[in-house]
């Protein structure tokens, strides 16, 4: 497949973009400060089933990712490492296609959500 094809896959495909989002969020400078590694936490451990909204919602589509991101959930019907090895084979990069800013969103709207989770990324960023 060449880097045409593979990106209009990645285009079409909400998924695949926001593990690549959230597989950039990952390597920028204000990570931690961000809370995301507490965010990841919280999206592990809540019990989904208390959820409703656009918090349930948010909550999925991180899981999501980071199920795509380790593996476990395959990304074009693939894994998400040989996805990022065919992207790089046929030129290009991952992250040419998308940025960090849909999991920006996402993580901040879940760390907002929850009013421990808010306190604890506050703190962090004081």
């Amino acid at each position: 497949m060449n880097i045409t094809e593979l990106k209009e896959r990645i285009a079409a495909d909400p998924e695949a973009r926001f593990a690549i989002s959230l597989d950039r969020l990952a390597y920028a400078k204000d990570n931690h400060r961000l809370g995301s590694d507490l965010v990841r936490t919280f999206v592990r451990t809540v019990d989904r089933a208390q959820l409703t909204g656009q918090l349930a919602h948010d909550v999925a589509t991180l899981r999501g990712g980071m199920q795509a991101i380790t593996g476990r959930k395959e990304v074009l019907g693939r894994r998400y490492s040989q996805l990022a090895v065919a992207v790089r084979d046929a030129g290009g990069s991952l992250f040419d296609f998308e940025s960090d800013a849909w999991a920006r969103e996402v993580t901040a709207r879940i760390g907002a959500a929850d009013e421990d989770l808010a306190r604890r990324i506050a703190e962090r960023s004081a």
